[in-house]
């Protein structure tokens, strides 16, 4: 894995890895989790960084933006999906979230709780941090870093 490759990936580890139980919030509220980090990795995998953008908070697009500099949340997710094996994005599309924990507003998803029925996650959620989202006022969950 090349050095920008490493870092956008660490990067987009920040802000989406990155999607249950856990000590508060329904089962409405774990579904739509998963929800948006499932609809995440497929953006991702399809190189659609605009949709992949519109699921983070304003501080994870910037958080993702300044991987890259003068770049934009938008451009540096369609950059590391150039970089992604046709495994990975197969993998990214058909992820699964297993596992969700949530505290008020605020929800985690480990790294070992996402799995795939095909392709690969390996090299892509290897050793990252664990994806953060946070409710919305709206209701819906946001990918926050």
């Amino acid at each position: 894995m090349t050095a920008i490759r490493r870092r956008l990936a660490a990067a987009l580890s920040v802000a989406i890895v990155v999607a249950g139980c856990g000590g508060g919030g329904g089962s409405s509220d774990a579904a739509k989790v998963k929800q948006t980090v499932t609809s995440a990795f497929i953006a991702l995998a399809t190189g659609n960084g605009s949709g992949f953008c519109s699921l983070a908070t304003a501080a994870g697009q910037a958080t993702l933006a300044k991987t890259v500099k003068g770049s934009t949340c938008a451009k540096v997710v369609t950059l590391v999906s150039e970089h992604l094996s046709a495994e990975q994005k197969t993998g990214l599309r058909n992820a699964r979230v297993n596992k969700v924990t949530i505290s008020g507003d605020h929800a985690t998803v480990k790294n070992s709780d996402i799995s795939t029925s095909k392709g690969t996650l390996k090299g892509f959620l290897a050793a990252g941090a664990p994806t953060m989202l946070t409710k919305e006022s709206d209701g819906s969950w946001k990918l926050s870093g």
